[in-house]
């Protein structure tokens, strides 16, 4: 099943094999759980100038594997003819990698680590939260099905709150969710801050950016982040 980590850094080639960007982001509905497009970076003209990013809508793609990505035709499709299609501006799709998880009652659940798909409609079946570095290696990252997930609500990735009865990838998900772990005191530092940056650069960047600063600055949070897992 394709996933948001797997999309990530894929290479996108047209019909004869030409490379035309490599996928920089999987973007999500302004507010339903599900994919539907990607931001391409096309790198820069002789080494210099940088491109500006172009958006692929998901339905575009005709597959795609552990290195590319496919779609018909050998040069990207113009940003306006995809929004005519999706009824909504680029600029309102949403980058859920890194973005904060919530309850409906606004209880902090952790960021989102990865989340997996459905390849032909891109309706998600399964997101998967950090609840920090430290307590995902304790007990494991919370593997939430769709049927508990609501979509993007503005600001979080909002999830049911049944989520708390769910496994973890290595262990009891209340413990995740709670924090109850045992933890030495520069330990609880690491994860508490590491947890705290995430949120607040998701809530800064986690929207579909155009300009280069701000994907400058995502690489580096996503750079960062990774270096702890």
């Amino acid at each position: 099943m394709p996933s948001l980590s797997g999309y990530e850094r894929l290479s996108v080639v047209g019909s004869s094999g030409r490379h035309l960007g490599r996928v920089s982001a999987v973007l999500f509905h302004p507010g339903e759980p599900r994919v539907v497009g990607l931001q391409v970076d096309r790198g820069s003209i002789m080494g210099v100038i940088d491109q500006r990013p172009r958006f692929l809508r998901f339905d575009a793609v005709r597959e795609a594997d552990e290195a590319t990505l496919a779609i018909d035709g050998d040069s990207l499709p113009g940003d306006s003819a995809g929004e005519r299609a999706l009824g909504f501006s680029w600029d309102d799709t949403v980058i859920w990698h890194r973005m904060p998880v919530h309850t409906p009652d606004g209880d902090e659940v952790g960021t989102v680590h990865d989340v997996v798909f459905d390849g032909d409609s891109g309706v998600i079946e399964e997101v998967r939260v950090s609840t920090g570095a430290v307590g995902d290696m304790a007990v494991g990252r919370l593997e939430v099905p769709a049927d508990l997930v609501r979509g993007f609500d503005g600001e979080s990735v909002v999830v049911e709150a049944g989520y708390a009865e769910l496994q973890a990838t290595g262990g009891a998900a209340k413990a995740a969710a709670s924090g109850v772990t045992a933890l030495k005191e520069r330990g609880e530092q690491v994860a508490d801050g590491m947890l705290d940056v995430g949120v607040a650069a998701s809530r800064a960047l986690g929207r579909s950016l155009k300009s280069g600063m701000g994907r400058k600055v995502i690489d580096k949070m996503k750079s960062l982040m990774d270096d702890e897992e």
